[in-house]
C-alpha cells in the first residue's frame, strides 16, 4: 500500500490526497499531523466551507476500527481542537505565501483565503456613499410615480430598497419567495435611470440558465406595468443571461474574459438568486466590475447555498438583520421614500446598503404555504406541524409515495398528459410549470434516478425506458454555449405531427422557442424528477415533494424551506413526522472566514 491508498482509507477524496503527495514531494520528511492538516483544509472546501475550523471535525467518519493510523488521527484532531496546531513550511500566516493559509483557528488553501480578502475590500468600497446624492423631495417625487407606497399599515421595505439604492454602487435586496425583490429591483432601474445624465449601460444576470430565464420573464412582465415612455422603457433591460456567459467564461477555463484588466462595460448590473453564487464565482464577478458600476444584487439568504463552497449572501445579509440605519441616513430614507425606519448606532457602510423586504405579495400573507414557509425559517416545528394539518393548499401524508398505487398513477397521468397532448411546443414548455416532483437524492427508489424511471414507465409503459419518447421533460446537466443551453435548463420532446420528427424545445430568453434534434443535445437527464438544488429558481403551481422514509444528512431546515417556496399554488408532502422534525433540527453549515461586520 502506497502513501496515496494510505490517505484515501482515512477519508480523504483522491484530490485530497493528491494535495498531501504533492506537498511530501516538495517537503519531504514533513510532519504527518501537518499533512494532515493541509489535507482537512482541502476536505473542507469539498464540503461547501470556504475554510477548516476544528469544528468541522465533527463531521469527521471515523472507520471505528482502533488502528495505529486511526489512533493517531484522532490524537491529531485533539491537537487541533484543543489550538495546537502543527508547523510546516507550506503552512503559514497570510503574508508568508505558504499554501495554507492560517490566522487563528481557521486553515485556508491559499485560493479561498484570497478570494474571501478580495470580495471583503472590493464590497466594503463599493459600500461607500456616493457623492452628489440627489434631493430627497425629488427622490420622493420619482418613488410616488414608479413605487406607490402600498399604504397596509407597515413600512413598505420595497421604497425604502428603492431609495436606499441611490446612495451607494451597492445595493442587497433580500427577502422570502414572493416578497418583490425582482418587482423592486426594476424600480431602482427605473430610478438610477431617472436621475441619471444620459442613458445607462445596464445588465441583468443570474447564476444559472433557469434563473436567468426566470428573471427575463419577471422584468418583461414588469417592464409593462412601469409607468414609463416607450422610450424610457427602451433604456432599460429585458433580457438576462447566466453570470457565466456575462464573464466569458469557456468550457475549458476556469477564469473568465472579463477581469479588472477587461472590465464589464456597464453602468448598472442586477444579479438574481444570489444565495446559488459560490465564494470563487463572486470574486470573478466583483473583479469584472468598474469600481462605478451599480450591483444590485437579489436573493434569499435563507434558501440553500450554493452547491459549491462558500454562502456570501447569507454573509451579507447577517452584516443587517433588522432593517436599521444609522441616524443621517434613516431620516434621508425617511424624507426620501415616507417610510419611518428604525434608527440605531453607526451600523458601518456595508450594513447601510442592505434592506430585507418582509411581506410576501406572491401568494398572500395567510395562505398555508406562506406560513409554512415562514415557521421553516424560524425553525418553529410546532408550528410546521399545525400548518401541515390544516391548511387548504398543503397535502400531507406520512405514507411513503407509491407509483404503483392506481390513484398515484391517475394523478400523474393528469400532471404529465398535458405535455404530450399540448397543441404547440410553447404550450408544452409552459405546461412545465404547472407541476413538478421534488426530491432530495440523486440515487434510490425515493431519488431522482429512480423515480424518473418508474414514473416514465407508468406514463409510457414499455417505450417509457426509450430516451426520446413525445412528451418527455429533460433537464440540461453541462453548459453548451453555442446551442445557448445551460446547466439548469428545463426542455421537453415534442413531435408537432404525427409525421414530423421528434425534436428537443426550449424557450428562448425573448419568449420564443427554439428546437434541436436528439442528437445535437448536451448531457441531459429526465425532468419528471429533480433535486431541490436544481429546482432553485424555479416555480411551479404543484409540488410532490417525496422525501426519505429515514431523516438523512441532506435533509436541513434550509433544504426544507428551499423546496417548500417552490410551490406557488398546492404543496403535496410525503413525508414522516420524524424525517421532517429531523430535517427542521438540522441546519446547513457553511464555514467561511469573510468579515463582514464592522
Amino acid at each position: 500500500m502506497n502513501a496515496f491508498d494510505d490517505i484515501r482509507e482515512d477519508g480523504f477524496s483522491a484530490l485530497d490526497a493528491a494535495l498531501i503527495e504533492a506537498f511530501r514531494s516538495i517537503w519531504p520528511g514533513s510532519d504527518e499531523a501537518a499533512l494532515h492538516l493541509a489535507a482537512l483544509a482541502s476536505w473542507a472546501t469539498a464540503r461547501g466551507h470556504s475554510c477548516f475550523t476544528p469544528d468541522l471535525l465533527d463531521d469527521w467518519s471515523s472507520p471505528g476500527e482502533s488502528t495505529a493510523r486511526e489512533r493517531r488521527i484522532l490524537a491529531w484532531h485533539a491537537q487541533l481542537r484543543a489550538g495546537d496546531w502543527p508547523e510546516a513550511p507550506f503552512i503559514g500566516p497570510a503574508d508568508s505565501q505558504a499554501p495554507i493559509v492560517v490566522e487563528g483557528r481557521r486553515a485556508w488553501l491559499r485560493r479561498y483565503w484570497r478570494y474571501e480578502r478580495e470580495i471583503e475590500a472590493a464590497l466594503r468600497a463599493r459600500a461607500l456613499a456616493v457623492a452628489g446624492l440627489p434631493p430627497a423631495v425629488d427622490v420622493a417625487a420619482a418613488l410616488d410615480a414608479l413605487l406607490p407606497s402600498a399604504d397596509h399599515g407597515e413600512i413598505d421595505w420595497q421604497r425604502v430598497a428603492a431609495a436606499t439604492a441611490l446612495r451607494a454602487p451597492l445595493t442587497v435586496i433580500c427577502g422570502g419567495p414572493g416578497t418583490g425583490k425582482t418587482f423592486t429591483a426594476l424600480r431602482v432601474l427605473a430610478l438610477v435611470r431617472h436621475f441619471a445624465d444620459a442613458p445607462l449601460r445596464m445588465a441583468l444576470a443570474a447564476p444559472t440558465g433557469k434563473a436567468a430565464q426566470r428573471l427575463s420573464e419577471s422584468v418583461q412582465l414588469g417592464l409593462r406595468s412601469l409607468p414609463l415612455s416607450d422610450a424610457q422603457r427602451a433604456d432599460l433591460p429585458s433580457e438576462a443571461m447566466t453570470l457565466h456567459r456575462l464573464l466569458g467564461f469557456h468550457a475549458q477555463s476556469v477564469q473568465p474574459m472579463r477581469d479588472s484588466a477587461r472590465p464589464l462595460d456597464l453602468d448598472v448590473l442586477v444579479v438574481d438568486e444570489c444565495s446559488m453564487v459560490d465564494l470563487p464565482l463572486m470574486a470573478k464577478l466583483l473583479r469584472a466590475l468598474k469600481p462605478e458600476c451599480r450591483l444590485v444584487l437579489l436573493g434569499d439568504p435563507d434558501q440553500l447555498p450554493a452547491v459549491e463552497n462558500g454562502a456570501v449572501l447569507a454573509a451579507l445579509a447577517a452584516c443587517n438583520t433588522d432593517n436599521r440605519f444609522a441616524d443621517e441616513t434613516a431620516r434621508w430614507i425617511g424624507q426620501a421614500s415616507g417610510e419611518r425606519v428604525a434608527a440605531g448606532d453607526d451600523r458601518g457602510a456595508l450594513a447601510e446598503r442592505i434592506v430585507r423586504l418582509e411581506r410576501p405579495r406572491r401568494f398572500g400573507g395567510a395562505s398555508g404555504i406562506a406560513r409554512l414557509v415562514r415557521a421553516i425559517r424560524t425553525g418553529d416545528a410546532g408550528a410546521v406541524f399545525d400548518i401541515l394539518g390544516d391548511s387548504a393548499d398543503i397535502v400531507w401524508s406520512e405514507a411513503p409515495w407509491r407509483i404503483d398505487a392506481s390513484a398515484v398513477r391517475r394523478q400523474l397521468h393528469d400532471s404529465y398528459r398535458v405535455l404530450a397532448e399540448a397543441e404547440t411546443p410553447a404550450a408544452a414548455l409552459e405546461a412545465l410549470g404547472r407541476y413538478r416532483i421534488l426530491c432530495a437524492l440523486r440515487e434510490g427508489p425515493q431519488g431522482v434516478s429512480g423515480l424518473n424511471r418508474t414514473v416514465a414507465n407508468a406514463l409510457h409503459g414499455a417505450v417509457g425506458e426509450r430516451e426520446f419518447v413525445h412528451g418527455r421533460p429533460i433537464l440540461v446537466t453541462s453548459n453548451h454555449h453555442a446551442l445557448g443551453l445551460y446547466n439548469g435548463d428545463v426542455g421537453v420532446f415534442f413531435r408537432e405531427r404525427p409525421e414530423s420528427p421528434l425534436r428537443a424545445w426550449f424557450a428562448r430568453r425573448d419568449g420564443d422557442v427554439h428546437a434541436l434534434l436528439p442528437a445535437q443535445l448536451p448531457a441531459h437527464d429526465s425532468a419528471y424528477a429533480m433535486t431541490v438544488h436544481k429546482a432553485q429558481g424555479s416555480e411551479f403551481d404543484t409540488v410532490e415533494l417525496v422525501l426519505p422514509e429515514q431523516p438523512h444528512p441532506l435533509l436541513t431546515r434550509e433544504w426544507l424551506y428551499t423546496a417548500a417556496s417552490r410551490a406557488r399554488s398546492q404543496l403535496r408532502i410525503h413525508a414522516s413526522r420524524e424525517v421532517i422534525g429531523a430535517a427542521l433540527a438540522r441546519r446547513t453549515r457553511r464555514i467561511n472566514g469573510l468579515d463582514l461586520l464592522d
